[in-house]
């Protein structure tokens, strides 16, 4: 039988937070963790609501297990829990349209996705009716995930 995720394939816990900055610092004083910069990118993404440009702030911790702290947009799915510290699974996969398709087969229903050229490309996230939610990463984004870390430290 074949899965639409691998285990091995699991790269980052993602954590939505109220300031990306505050807890890099946070996390950074109570566990040592070290971080790339903070990234921020206009992505156009589709919600179960409508198609939204979304400036989505980001980083992640350069010592594993990797964490992926993203910085809260009220009103999307990146909304911080209140109690609830994980937002997301974040695995890689070859082909997001394909693995979307099978995870929303296994009962994980899209949630959102970024858009190129109006389709579903780069990432979606999916969310089981228990509350896991997992996020799918086209591998091709980052082929080499520590030299993408690497290249992402501060100087």
């Amino acid at each position: 039988m074949s899965h639409p995720l691998r285990a091995a394939d699991l790269y980052h816990t993602g954590i939505v937070v109220p300031d990306v900055d505050a807890w890099k610092a946070r996390m950074g004083e109570v566990a040592g963790y070290r971080w790339t910069e903070t990234m921020s990118a206009d992505l156009p993404v589709r919600l179960a609501d409508g198609d939204r440009v979304l400036n989505l702030r980001y980083t992640y911790s350069l010592d594993a297990p990797h964490i992926e702290l993203v910085q809260e947009i009220p009103g999307t799915p990146w909304t911080a829990a209140e109690r609830v510290a994980t937002h997301h699974l974040g695995y890689f996969c070859d082909d997001v349209p394909t693995t979307s398709r099978r995870l929303e087969e296994a009962g994980f229903a899209l949630e959102a996705c970024a858009l190129v050229d109006d389709a579903p490309s780069i990432f979606a996230y999916h969310l089981a009716p228990c509350g896991v939610r997992i996020e799918i990463v086209d591998r091709a984004w980052m082929p080499d995930f520590a030299a993408y870390l690497r290249s992402k430290a501060p100087q």
